[in-house]
């Protein structure tokens, strides 16, 4: 290789591990950035990511979506009952339901669409009716054990929306 071939080389894994060099935590450690692979290890007095060249990814179950899942949705604009209320969410293989206890509603969710890392609902409110919008859609991103719940819908011509983050119970 060419000394300017060399030179190319090295900026190149120097800027690779810029965005990743906070994440070491001990020497040997692998991260997986953007689809590859960095081992920790200590140049100088710091640790630092140095790329490998090999890909990785992180494989995460469907069925990692499944169970109780908890939160507080901030809605905008803000609603009757507020702007903020709990959710409980329960998604399983085959059946998925919603309820906003402090809202005193909930219902059925029918699965629009799913793969490892998010998955998409349409909301059918089956009590409380009086009391929460019907007939939004609901996005969830599963997000280092945490989902990422956003929410869409309209009343009476206005649009509406919520997020969140929920966690397992």
């Amino acid at each position: 290789m060419s000394r300017f071939g060399a030179a190319i080389a090295i900026t190149m894994i120097f800027a690779a591990t810029g965005e990743a060099s906070a994440q070491c935590t001990r020497q040997g450690e692998e991260l997986c950035q953007r689809g590859q692979t960095y081992r920790c290890e200590k140049t100088g007095s710091e640790l630092t990511p140095i790329f490998q060249n090999l890909p990785c990814g992180v494989n995460v179950p469907a069925t990692s979506f499944n169970g109780t899942w908890t939160g507080n949705g901030h809605q905008s604009p803000q609603g009757d009952a507020g702007a903020d209320w709990s959710i409980t969410m329960t998604i399983g293989d085959g059946s998925a339901s919603i309820d906003y206890p402090s809202l005193g509603c909930g219902g059925s969710l029918s699965q629009t669409s799913r793969d490892d890392m998010s998955a998409e609902f349409h909301e059918s409110i089956t009590y409380g009716q009086d009391k929460c919008i019907d007939g939004g859609d609901i996005t969830v991103r599963f997000y280092k054990g945490n989902l990422s719940w956003t929410w869409v819908g309209q009343a009476d011509g206005q649009p509406y929306n919520a997020i969140a983050v929920l966690t397992r119970q």
